[in-house]
């Protein structure tokens, strides 16, 4: 509930109103615009427009293996996979972790596997991602990865390393059905930016803090999610004229070496060209 340029009040579960002297919104994005009123849209126009951002499903699956698999120092993306797999092995960040405390003694090394494509058929059911059941999932994505990864006569990955597998369990399987998905994942499309608000919108006393603010990181993770509630923090403490120090924020700096490259693909932007490795 809005008066003038403050919130007067929100309601939780169709409940009594709940009032306070600040309110920060510190939900997805699917959420926020569930919650939309005309009221709140006239009192802060920023806001009107959130229904026009998209989201997809990028959600993972982790394998437990009984001999770590480094597959590469940092992430790997698996260009041509039809579900769109990225890995990372988790071990390499968790030197210090004795992995065989955890659960029966078995594991020796964890692969997260992102997938970001739900929509493509995969390689053995011929279904897309949201029509197979979990282990048809967890299948899938395996045999993505050894058609990856096992070429040339290596053995990378192999059956009998893989001790268990965890599917988020925001992917949901109603009976009958298709999956569900309660976590989908805002994507930054083509003009999409002026869609967007900033941690302050035009009401004095709400803030957001999600990964759809405007933030130096520009992507849906929770890098943003966490600058957007160190925005939002900040504007508390203007709106409260507190003391306090702000949050620390840090614009995104990138390599200089990568400068040539970008300005290269500006220049044939302009002149219409596709990528330059696309033309050769």
């Amino acid at each position: 509930m809005a008066a003038g340029t403050r919130v007067t009040g929100i309601a939780v579960d169709a409940g009594q109103p709940i009032e306070a002297d600040f309110y920060i919104m510190a939900v997805p994005i699917e959420v926020m615009a569930s919650l939309l009123t005309d009221d709140l849209t006239r009192a802060a126009p920023s806001m009107a427009n959130l229904d026009k951002l998209q989201t997809r499903w990028m959600n993972g699956i982790q394998f437990y293996l009984a001999q770590d698999v480094p597959v590469v120092n940092g992430h790997a993306i698996y260009l041509d996979s039809p579900w769109a797999l990225t890995s990372v092995s988790q071990r390499q960040f968790w030197t210090n972790v004795d992995l065989s405390q955890f659960g029966n003694g078995a594991v020796q090394g964890i692969l997260s596997v992102d997938i970001s494509e739900w929509q493509a058929p995969g390689v053995i059911y011929g279904k897309p991602a949201q029509e197979c059941t979990a282990l048809q999932i967890q299948e899938e994505v395996w045999t993505q990865l050894k058609q990856h990864l096992n070429v040339a006569g290596t053995m990378t990955l192999n059956d009998a390393n893989l001790v268990g597998w965890f599917l988020d369990p925001d992917i949901q399987f109603p009976n009958p059905g298709t999956a569900t998905n309660a976590e989908p994942l805002l994507i930054n499309t083509a003009g999409s930016l002026q869609y967007r608000p900033e941690a302050q919108i035009e009401l004095e006393n709400l803030f957001l803090a999600s990964d759809y603010v405007r933030t130096y990181t520009d992507l849906a993770c929770m890098e943003a999610a966490n600058e957007a509630a160190r925005r939002a923090v900040n504007c508390l403490l203007v709106a409260a004229s507190s003391t306090a120090a702000p949050a620390q924020l840090w614009p995104l700096e990138e390599p200089e070496f990568l400068k040539p490259l970008q300005e290269i693909d500006r220049i044939r932007f302009g002149l219409g060209l596709p990528h330059h490795l696309a033309s050769a």
